[in-house]
């Protein structure tokens, strides 16, 4: 598909629904309808351009995830980084696609700075290889992932749950070429997917709903619409999906996160502590990537630069842990 015809597929998948809502009192968190439908095509074409669509050998994707990794080093601005990480996201859900017998994440060659990624990507790949069986995704969590990264790689599953589920987004996806023209429909969506959420624990989980919420994000065209899809979710639900809303929003306005951070006190106080938290854990996850990315951070705004130190406190809890937590902060941002 062309850039028109892409944008146009975006447009219409995102207004799906209840329609648009670009502009609300938080106008620091808004975005123009251009720049809305521009970054999702970015977004898409990124991860993309990291895939493959073929089986690849162990040693290929440690050196490949390696110079990815390197490539970002050379930036410091968010957008290189994101960059970055998108292009490794679609190289692993590649890796989990086409797999070899011997393929493996748990590598002690991959760089540990890739680990969050192409954790995230290859849960992905591994949510259609399995066709949304538990007990397989449980087992490859278990076997073929770094342990204090397996709840991350179930954190994907979430969004094809999202990209799977019937409707206009589903086929918006099919058209693009992002999943079969005739896939079938994912899991019984009844009580937010009960019946397939059961054979999970409850933090594996929260993990699926923070990833259903990142592609709730890229599915509906504002903000505002996204939280509000995801506010009507049963309550317990909200704050993982808001949070996954908010991550992703960070990651596709990169250019305007100074901006975004700034504003994000102004969000409705039900929804504020999950946002930010949201948005915080993007900074800490660019700076696990990209060490010494946020100590380059030059902050002008007064919350903004609160959101960064708090941000940098985390990081530095991570490094001094050796692992990210998985999609949640020591400290969460409180409302």
């Amino acid at each position: 598909m062309n850039r028109k015809q892409v944008l146009l597929v975006l447009g219409g998948a995102a207004a799906a629904g209840a329609g648009w809502t670009l502009f609300r009192p938080a106008s620091g968190i808004s975005m123009n309808l251009w720049t809305c439908l521009s970054r999702r095509m970015g977004g898409v074409g990124t991860v993309s351009s990291g895939a493959v669509n073929r089986q690849i050998p162990q040693e290929e994707f440690v050196s490949t995830c390696a110079r990815f990794q390197k490539e970002a080093m050379s930036f410091t601005d968010m957008p290189a980084v994101v960059t970055g990480l998108w292009k490794s996201e679609g190289f692993a859900t590649t890796f989990g696609k086409y797999r070899l017998p011997d393929n493996t994440l748990d590598d002690p060659r991959i760089p540990r700075e890739s680990l969050g990624i192409i954790h995230v990507g290859y849960g992905a790949a591994c949510t259609e290889f399995t066709q949304f069986d538990p007990a397989k995704l449980t087992e490859i969590a278990d076997t073929k992932c770094h342990k204090d990264y397996k709840l991350l790689m179930l954190e994907g599953v979430g969004s094809i749950l999202r990209i799977y589920e019937p409707g206009m987004f589903k086929k918006m996806c099919g058209m693009m070429g992002l999943i079969p023209a005739d896939a079938p429909d994912g899991p019984d969506r009844s009580g937010f997917f009960k019946s397939f959420m059961s054979a999970f624990p409850e933090e594996t989980q929260r993990m699926i709903t923070h990833g259903y919420g990142r592609l709730v994000a890229f599915s509906r065209m504002s903000v505002f619409d996204a939280i509000g899809e995801a506010k009507a979710l049963p309550a317990d639900r909200v704050p993982a999906a808001v949070q996954g809303v908010a991550f992703a929003f960070a990651m596709m306005n990169s250019p305007d996160m100074a901006r975004v951070l700034e504003a994000s006190g102004d969000m409705d106080p039900d929804v504020r502590g999950p946002f930010q938290t949201g948005l915080t854990y993007g900074m800490v996850f660019c700076d696990w990537f990209r060490p010494g990315f946020l100590a380059a951070w030059k902050s002008q705004g007064r919350r903004e630069g609160q959101m960064i130190a708090h941000a940098a406190r985390e990081s530095e809890a991570s490094f001094a842990r050796g692992h990210l937590l998985p999609f949640r902060l020591e400290n969460p941002v409180s409302a």
